[in-house]
């Protein structure tokens, strides 16, 4: 749709425009999990600390996939989730926005009863 095309649903009221607006300044996102493990290990009789080791897993086409990270990429793979979270949040919103003035704005069916 050509953004000179005008909506049936007239133009964005300022809520749902401060939504949009918000998404242009979302910076990276991507989807999934990011986690830090530690491991106690009996090495040669004596419990020993492993790690920490940083994970990152996240669904692709139905199976969990992983990854180890460093501490830098754990650190910027749990921003750009966080900021993924937002994303999927202000989605649902204007999804929501979106579908409240449709019923308002365009005439329904008739109903039977």
């Amino acid at each position: 749709m050509n953004s000179t095309t005008v909506s049936p649903l007239g133009p964005h009221p300022p809520a749902y425009a401060k939504l949009l607006a918000s998404l242009a300044h979302s910076g990276w996102f991507c989807q999934g999990t990011v986690v830090i493990r530690t491991f106690r290990r009996k090495v040669s009789g004596k419990w020993v600390d492993k790690g920490p080791y940083y994970l990152w897993t996240a669904k692709h086409q139905g199976k969990t996939i992983g990854r180890a990270l460093s501490e830098s990429q754990y650190e910027a793979a749990k921003e750009a989730i966080e900021a993924n979270r937002r994303v999927m949040d202000t989605v649902a919103k204007l999804q929501e926005m979106t579908l409240e003035r449709i019923s308002k704005k365009l005439p329904g069916v008739q109903k039977r009863k």
